[in-house]
């Protein structure tokens, strides 16, 4: 029988003049594998958690990436308010290009108007996809402003009183895409 046991395990360990015994290794054996069995269950729980970590973050991952495309969605059909100038360079018609078809535009002077005040002379409005601002007559129709596809197309004819494209005069408008 052993004189002295382990700190930790209360393992067996003898002096010389012990007399050693077969029990003594068979419970130190049944203590080993029972820390040993505890042990691997810690490993595998602390396992299973980082798995589950893992699994826990890449869902998380996931769901703020559907949550930004999902934003992103929402965004992308949002109207969006697009604001520039141009100056009028006198040619009948001419396209301004926006890369994109306005769902409705707005284009006015320098000054603000659109129409020159106590005149017949007209310089922008608002258009709208097959809605264009135009002047109809018994004559026909003017066009002063359209919405094409990819922007929208201005006019000058001084004698129709149309003046959305008046050389070297500048204009604002606002697009909304």
């Amino acid at each position: 029988m052993a004189s002295n046991h382990t700190e930790h395990f209360s393992l067996n360990q003898w002096q010389a003049d012990d007399q050693v015994l077969r029990t003594d290794f068979n419970e130190d054996n049944a203590k080993i594998d029972s820390a040993l069995k505890d042990l691997a269950a810690a490993q595998a729980e602390k396992a299973d958690q980082t798995a589950l970590d893992a699994l826990a973050a890449e869902v998380a991952k996931k769901a703020t990436t559907a949550a930004l495309e999902a934003l992103s969605k929402k965004l992308a059909s949002m109207p969006c308010l697009v604001t520039g100038t141009y100056t009028g360079d006198g040619a009948e018609s001419r396209l301004i290009s926006l890369g994109f078809q306005p769902k409705a535009l707005l284009v006015m002077t320098d000054e603000g108007y659109s129409a020159r005040p106590y005149t017949d002379d007209y310089y922008g409005g608002l258009a709208l996809p097959g809605k264009p601002v135009c002047l109809k007559t018994v004559y026909g129709t003017d066009y002063i402003l359209t919405v094409e596809s990819q922007g929208f197309r201005v006019y000058y004819n001084k004698s129709k009183y149309v003046f959305s494209n008046q050389k070297e005069f500048n204009y604002h408008y606002l697009a909304w895409k």
